[in-house]
């Protein structure tokens, strides 16, 4: 299957956008969520997919002015990374959910990196200009009816554009209904508007966010564009990858040296043992 066909396998899927320590280096909060935190999701069963979205902050100045939508942000409420997991089916998760890894040591662990965090095989920079576009529904707008919007009005339009390389559309629950439980981190949102859904775009060049149709923006309360400057992919297809084995700094050391054969199947599995076949092992 191609990556199309392997995302939308899955039925199911878990967002959250999380908002670094304010007493470490953005780096030093990113390298562990990559190389200490992300690799423990490698080792957990259900997961058909785990990704890291490192974002960038918001960009107005993509879009054109649209009546009644807002596209600012303010500095304190752009959040800084999204951790994206998807599911097969609902047994995926509720094995997830039950392993002592997600249930117990994941959320334990997270208070070492992230300040505050919301509702819950790229390696490195994305090749294209990638886009994760959040959406804030006007106000008293249902979800059920604003997720049809979002994917009939907002989101079938811009794939047809193009320019569009990839696009990826994630309804969200209202915020508090399915809030992710980490011990020591706040389950603070800055403001009051919580994002309905996202969209994450890629785009031939950055110039294609203003000729996106602007249309089915009625119903929309405010926009906002981060761009995504780092991809890691921990898991797919229900299979670590190398970097949700070994850590991102030892895959691109074996590459840099040319050492081929420590990427081999029969090599990580002699390490690995049955973690190195996921699931399916």
């Amino acid at each position: 299957m191609d990556t199309a066909e392997l995302e939308n396998a899955a039925e199911l899927a878990l967002t959250a956008f999380c908002w670094w320590r304010s007493d470490l280096s953005r780096d030093v909060c990113e390298t562990y969520w990559r190389d200490v935190h992300g690799i423990m999701f490698a080792r957990a069963p259900g997961l058909w997919q785990y990704r890291q979205l490192r974002l960038a902050a918001n960009r107005p100045d993509l879009w054109p002015a649209v009546p009644g939508v807002s596209f600012d942000v303010p500095d304190e409420a752009q959040p800084q990374g999204m951790p994206h997991g998807l599911f097969l089916a609902e047994a995926d998760l509720a094995a997830f959910g039950g392993h002592p890894l997600p249930r117990e040591t994941i959320p334990n662990d997270a208070h070492h990196f992230i300040g505050r965090i919301g509702e819950p095989a790229v390696q490195g920079p994305p090749p294209l200009p990638t886009f994760v576009v959040c959406l804030v529904p006007a106000d008293g707008a249902p979800a059920e009816g604003f997720h049809r919007h979002l994917i009939e009005r907002v989101a079938r339009p811009w794939s047809e554009h193009p320019g569009v390389m990839r696009l990826r559309v994630e309804p969200l629950p209202p915020y508090g209904e399915s809030a992710m439980s980490s011990p020591g981190v706040p389950l603070e949102w800055p403001g009051d508007e919580t994002y309905l859904g996202w969209i994450e775009l890629a785009l031939r060049d950055e110039s294609v966010v203003g000729d996106l149709p602007t249309g089915g923006l009625t119903g929309v309360k405010a926009v906002h564009t981060y761009p995504v400057r780092e991809i890691y992919t921990i898991t797919f297809g229900e299979r670590p990858t190398e970097v949700g084995l070994r850590g991102y700094p030892a895959v691109q050391t074996i590459i840099a040296a040319g050492a081929g054969d420590q990427r081999g199947e029969d090599v990580l599995r002699r390490i690995f043992g049955d973690a190195a076949r996921g699931r399916s092992a």
